[in-house]
């Protein structure tokens, strides 16, 4: 039925039969329409009301070691099995040495929001991994590629090696796909279980949880998987040599949303990749450790047509001392997304979201947001730290509010096409 058109059922006929098979072809087509959503309302099975398994062994053949999932299945996405609306799943990477639930948690970051908004949160712990090279101690972690190299990519010239992340026992190629199945495992259970909208499947992170989530957006098996990508405070570490050694665009056919937020004074994981000059110097010779993330969309701009819209390019720049400061001076050539309906949001006095247009187009699959919560000067003391702490807030039901998570939700909403937050209407030009 897809493929008919009206005209095909008006050939040869006269203008008043024709304008009565038209007529009822589109009203057949809202009747179809209808009766599918209807239908899709009431697909979900009663939810098991399970708890997930502790260890996490689903039968898959991974062992998964000490990773826990925890989630929280708000009231309005609890289904008896009768006209069950199928809910998202935002999904919650913590940082390196942290908890799903613990303090500063994406337990409790994403749990206002979904019982808001209405999706059910994910917010799993990772394995407490042998003790490696930095940072010492067995902590939970997420097995990034990039932070399990211990010779290249980090601090070498002040003495210190990279292998932060994952497993030194066992093949880093073992450790990366023992991760992408526990996060594809934890996906199939909630599915398994309760009502969820495959087409709704998100994920955000903080530092380490951030590195995992951009690698979720350009592994091949997970891509296509999540509709709208969100870390925060967290990107691939550079190489020594190549400064996007560990960064690859996501593959042909699929251009996922990804929104990269960052305190804009984190001097740990820079948005602007700038070196280490002000915290390690060997012999006056920068340390770099991050790529900017600008270069980083420059290469998925480059590589990927999916992202054809946006106009991130190699030569792009920026400091995080300079025009993109907390006094909101978007620089030429970008285009800020303020305003009433928009990503930022209107009043913001938080968040400086912005995105680069290719000529004569719009980009909306990429946007970055930086945010400045603390006092002037408060900047040399842990920002990195200061951001975790600052992710919080934002419980409007709708997809307006300027929280974080707020923000977060809208350019998730956006990615599935929600008519109200399109980025067409609501953000501003230049």
């Amino acid at each position: 039925m897809a493929a008919l058109h009206a005209r095909d059922f008006s050939l040869g006929a006269r203008p008043h039969t024709r304008l009565l098979m038209n007529n009822f072809y589109w009203t057949l087509i809202v009747l179809l329409a209808a009766q599918a959503a209807a239908e899709s309302a009431t697909t979900c099975d009663a939810d098991s009301g399970a708890a997930p398994p502790v260890p996490f062994d689903i039968g898959d053949g991974n062992d998964y070691g000490g990773r826990v999932l925890e989630l929280t299945v708000p009231e309005q996405c609890q289904c008896d099995g009768i006209d069950c609306a199928p809910c998202p799943i935002v999904i919650g990477f913590h940082g390196y040495g942290e908890t799903g639930s613990g303090n500063y948690s994406w337990k409790s970051r994403l749990e206002p929001k979904g019982a808001s908004a209405g999706f059910i949160s994910l917010y799993p712990t990772g394995d407490n991994t042998v003790p490696h090279s930095y940072g010492g101690g067995m902590n939970p972690n997420w097995a990034a590629p990039s932070c399990m190299v211990p010779s290249d990519g980090c601090l070498l010239d002040a003495g210190l090696a990279c292998d932060w992340c994952g497993n030194i026992e066992e093949d880093n190629d073992v450790s990366l796909q023992r991760e992408i199945d526990f996060t594809k495992a934890i996906v199939k259970w909630t599915m398994d279980n309760y009502c969820v909208d495959p087409q709704q499947l998100f994920a955000t992170g903080y530092s380490n949880g951030g590195l995992w989530v951009h690698t979720l957006a350009r592994h091949p098996e997970t891509t296509a998987m999540f509709k709208a990508f969100v870390p925060m405070d967290g990107i691939d570490q550079a190489g020594n040599e190549n400064k996007l050694r560990w960064i690859t665009a996501p593959p042909d056919g699929n251009a996922p949303w990804i929104l990269h937020m960052n305190e804009i004074f984190d001097r740990f994981e820079p948005f602007d990749g700038m070196n280490y000059v002000d915290t390690y110097v060997d012999d006056g010779i920068p340390v770099w450790i991050y790529p900017s993330i600008l270069q980083v969309f420059a290469e998925y701009v480059d590589k990927n047509d999916g992202y054809a819209s946006c106009g991130f390019s190699p030569d792009d720049s920026a400091n995080r001392y300079g025009v993109l400061d907390v006094g909101g001076v978007v620089p030429e050539g970008y285009r800020r997304l303020d305003g009433p309906g928009s990503l930022e949001g209107d009043g913001q006095d938080m968040l400086r979201c912005f995105t680069k247009d290719a000529p004569g187009e719009r980009c909306e699959r990429l946007a970055v947001c930086l945010w400045d919560g603390g006092e002037p000067g408060d900047d040399l003391t842990d920002p990195h730290g200061r951001a975790g702490r600052e992710l919080s807030g934002g419980s409007d039901p709708a997809t307006s509010g300027t929280d974080p998570m707020d923000v977060m939700w809208r350019f998730m909403q956006r990615s599935v096409g929600s008519p109200a937050q399109s980025a067409n209407q609501a953000d501003q030009n230049p």
